[in-house]
């Protein structure tokens, strides 16, 4: 008599996607309804309250977007889609953790604090954590990630600073703009 029970070694494919929208979607809705709880701006410019209902409108985005996801996977799996190729060890390529990515990005993240603490600023900090975090994502730190750090985080510092009224870190760079 034999009492070997198969059970599932993995989740669907679709239940990773499905949790994380969900938590987005609660998320976007948790931080719609605190806006309308804010205050009214007391300097001139949009004040936080629009800086929420951006974060707000972009989290309700995402879940929409990983509700798309799961709705793909549902769908492929009724149509017995393909399964993702196995490779050399024989596990899908999702299924390996990668050690180095997770550490360029952690490592941005805290080359961030670092830089914040000893007074760099947030442009600098933040520049560094996009190229870590690009290195993590598999392109090359070079001119052009450490270009296109540089222009979002100047653009988010000035959004933040000038539109939002609200201050962020300053350091060398930070003064050239308010020169």
């Amino acid at each position: 008599m034999s009492t070997d029970i198969k059970l599932p070694t993995k989740a669907p494919a679709w239940r990773p996607p499905a949790i994380v929208g969900t938590i987005l979607l609660v998320l976007a809705i948790v931080i719609w309804r605190d806006v309308a709880r804010l205050p009214a701006a007391q300097a001139v410019g949009v004040g936080p309250a629009a800086g929420m209902r951006l974060v707000a409108g972009l989290l309700l985005i995402l879940a929409i977007a990983h509700g798309v996801v799961v709705a793909r996977a549902l769908i492929a799996g009724r149509a017995g889609g393909a399964q993702p190729a196995a490779s050399i060890d024989g596990q899908p390529p999702a299924e390996r953790s990668n050690v180095a990515a997770l550490a360029w990005a952690l490592g941005g993240l805290i080359g961030m604090i670092v830089v914040l603490q000893v007074g760099g600023g947030f442009v600098i900090g933040a520049t560094l954590l996009f190229a870590a975090t690009a290195k993590a994502f598999g392109k090359p730190v070079g001119v052009r990630s450490i270009g296109i750090g540089l222009i979002l985080a100047v653009v988010v510092y000035a959004f933040f600073t000038e539109a939002l009224s609200l201050s962020l870190p300053a350091g060398p760079l930070e003064q050239l703009f308010q020169a």
